[in-house]
Parts: C-alpha cells; structure tokens; sequence
C-alpha cells in the first residue's frame, strides 16, 4: 500500500526511524504532548476535573486508564527528558 505522505519519522529516544503507525510513536508522541502542558494542565489530564459540587467532568488519564497507565507515561516522560538533555 501506498501513502501520499512519509509514514516514517525520527524517534527522538533513538535517533532511528519509526513507523508513525506503531505504538513505540504513539507512546512517544503522548509524552511530547503531556511535556508541553503547563503544570495545570498535566493534573487535569492524569487526575481529571471535578464542578463545584465536586462531581466528576472529566475522569483524566487515571480514571480511565488506570493508575499504571498513568505511571507509564510519566516515565516515557522522564525518559524523553534524559534523551533531550543527552542530545544538547
């Protein structure tokens, strides 16, 4: 099969090609993401919200996923940060 568009791209943990259909790009990409939201915004997305009544509005990344999952993106986290620091 073919595609208008490059489904390769450079992992920044390797410094290697990847497919930008794999789960190693999809959990990349995660981490890049979270890595860019402000302090709020990362305890919104793991923890979710809550009104004012304290009901839930959005359950974040650990009503959803799991505390586990949660953990494995921080680490993905801290790993990306390693590879940033390693590559300057």
């Amino acid at each position: 099969m073919t595609y208008s568009r490059d489904t390769k791209a450079i992992s920044e943990f390797t410094g290697e090609p990847v497919s930008t259909w794999s789960e190693e790009w999809r959990v990349e990409t995660e981490a890049r993401t979270v890595l860019k939201m402000s302090k709020q915004e990362r305890d919104v997305f793991f923890n979710g919200r809550k009104d004012e009544n304290g009901r839930s509005i959005d359950r974040g990344v650990i009503g959803i996923r799991g505390l586990k999952a949660a953990e494995e993106i921080k680490a993905t986290m801290e790993r990306l940060q390693e590879a940033r620091s390693r590559s300057k």
